[in-house]
């Protein structure tokens, strides 16, 4: 999906990480992966979508997924596709999937305003030039992935621990502190990498691993000016390199960040030194590519505890409604510039809502898969919300916890930025005003917001009660399979 005028370096375009940063070439690609799997039971193909990108919404998604079936459908294929969820890497540093660039965020804004003119048509933010190859580009791997399914066996592994808290030390068995939560010091997240591998029958077919894990791809500096899929492209390249398909799926990222200096893999750390000694522009994208080889390191080591997946699909989707409170979403949301399925609603703050959806699937019989329209705290999910104790509100949490209804038996991951990209989903009894966090750590600011100043994510949100509307529709999808 990366533009040829970018290529050449004719034309700039925004990134979508920093609303200000554009880039004029590319250093590695941008592109979409798509996985379309089938348990032969008659009841339909699932498919499972990577796009690089901060997020996709789900107006596009909803084109993407038209798109893809009326291509099956000029190929005289008559499509039994039952979902297509569509997930975002988060990718900071690759072209704007949504349309959070400054310049034609402004002049979008002032043409929307005087749309009520016949004359006048609203418009989008996202660039219309890449805007296509998006929808196009997404589309074909729908198709493609469709009509390449073969039979084999699926299998299911998990690596070693990727996770900590520097405070706390590891947690559980934890070997490589490579991920940690910035805004709640306390355990609750996934921090092991989730993984699918899925042999063909055909032993000239190559196989293919699906990777599932929450952390933010913001290894490369803001500053770069060329385009980059972060460590996710250079997991894919490694896991190529050893002969097989790759897909990355981003989990529940919300405050999640990466640490790509702890690694200390000498191997890697000698061959990424050598490529930067062949071609110096390499150093801008060195913790981009230390992380992206670990990681696939790490699954390539797991792979051999990879056991048999029952052949086993269910799938169930719901749409939600998710009231907007006024703020910077609610504006790209209302104006319509960053393509949300935006409704009027009189119960809602600001009169508006989203429309949006969840998910929920089972991969055989011991593996669930929710799927969440945004950037999900990952404790609403696994557990140890922010108490009364801690929260901003001074209140608990009242909804029950996704996994625990789930079950103890079965494996749950999430795959975040799902069919949508309605900014970051909180716990409701821990939301406040995002000016909380420019007082950090000062007499002024407790004695207005309280300690618990950690609120940087309420600046890019839908409102204080988008965390209890997903989960709880998530949870009622939950129950009817539990």
């Amino acid at each position: 999906m990366v533009p040829e005028n970018l290529r050449d370096g004719s034309k700039e375009y925004y990134t979508g990480g920093y609303f200000t940063q554009k880039i004029n070439g590319v250093y590695d690609d941008q592109g979409a992966n798509a996985v379309a799997m089938n348990d032969n039971s008659g009841r339909g193909t699932v498919v499972m979508v990577a796009i690089d990108g901060i997020g996709v919404c789900n107006d596009d998604v909803r084109t993407i997924r038209a798109e893809a079936e009326r291509k099956l459908a000029d190929e005289g294929i008559a499509s039994d596709i039952a979902a297509i969820n569509i997930n975002s890497t988060h990718c900071h540093t690759v072209l704007d999937t949504q349309g959070f660039g400054l310049e034609p965020l402004i002049k979008s804004i002032f043409q929307n305003l005087f749309s009520f003119l016949p004359f006048v048509n609203k418009t989008r933010s996202i660039d219309s030039e890449f805007h296509q190859l998006l929808i196009d580009g997404a589309s074909d791997a729908i198709v493609e992935a469709y009509i390449s399914m073969e039979a084999g066996e699926l299998y299911y592994f998990e690596t070693a621990g990727i996770g900590y808290s520097e405070r706390n030390q590891n947690y559980l068995d934890d070997e490589y502190g490579y991920i940690f939560n910035k805004r709640y010091d306390m355990e609750g997240y996934q921090h092991v990498i989730a993984c699918f591998k899925f042999v063909p029958d055909n032993e000239a077919s190559d196989p293919t691993v699906i990777a599932n894990v929450g952390g933010h791809p913001t290894t490369i500096n803001r500053a770069t000016k060329l385009l980059s899929a972060d460590y996710p492209h250079y997991i894919e390249q490694k896991i190529n390199e050893a002969g097989m398909n790759f897909m990355f799926v981003q989990g529940a990222q919300s405050p999640i960040s990466v640490n790509a200096g702890g690694v200390e893999t000498e191997s890697i750390l000698a061959e990424i030194e050598a490529e930067i000694e062949a071609d110096p522009t390499a150093k801008d994208y060195e913790q981009a590519k230390k992380l992206g080889y670990e990681f696939a390191r790490i699954i390539i080591d797991a792979e051999e505890n990879a056991v048999a997946v029952d052949p086993v699909l269910n799938v169930r989707m719901a749409e939600v409604t998710i009231p907007l409170e006024y703020g910077l979403m609610e504006l790209g949301a209302v104006s319509g510039l960053l393509g949300m399925t935006t409704v009027k609603d009189k119960s809602s703050p600001s009169g508006y809502s989203i429309i949006s959806e969840v998910g929920y699937l089972e991969i055989g019989t011991s593996i669930a898969m929710v799927t969440v329209p945004g950037e999900l705290i990952p404790q609403l999910v696994y557990g140890n919300v922010v108490d009364k104790t801690q929260s901003y509100t001074g209140t608990d949490w009242e909804l029950d916890i996704t996994s625990d209804l789930i079950g103890g038996d079965k494996t749950v991951l999430v795959m975040g930025l799902c069919n949508d990209a309605i900014g970051y989903i909180v716990p409701d009894n821990d939301y406040a005003p995002f000016i909380a966090d420019s007082l950090w750590n000062t007499e002024l600011g407790e004695k207005l917001w309280g300690k618990a100043q950690r609120h940087y994510e309420e600046m890019l949100s839908a409102g204080s009660t988008a965390g209890s509307t997903v989960i709880g529709a998530l949870n009622s999808i939950v129950k009817e399979f539990n």
